[in-house]
């Protein structure tokens, strides 16, 4: 089962990863390269690529 992780989480808050995390907390296939400490969670590019533009669109980043 997958955890829900709102793209309005704060990417700044994730760092990737040096060492195996497993799968991603979000989509459960991808392998997670990011963690946040903070959230509790870790993520694959895929999503925190999502989590990024989320961001930006947010604050109206071009």
């Amino acid at each position: 089962m997958s955890m829900a992780l709102p793209d309005t989480r704060d990417h700044r808050t994730f760092e990737r990863a040096k060492v195996e995390l497993g799968r991603c907390d979000v989509c459960g296939t991808g392998k997670a390269v990011y963690r946040s400490r903070e959230e509790q969670a870790k993520v694959c590019e895929g999503r925190y690529a999502r989590l990024v533009q989320e961001w930006n669109k947010g604050e109206e980043v071009r």
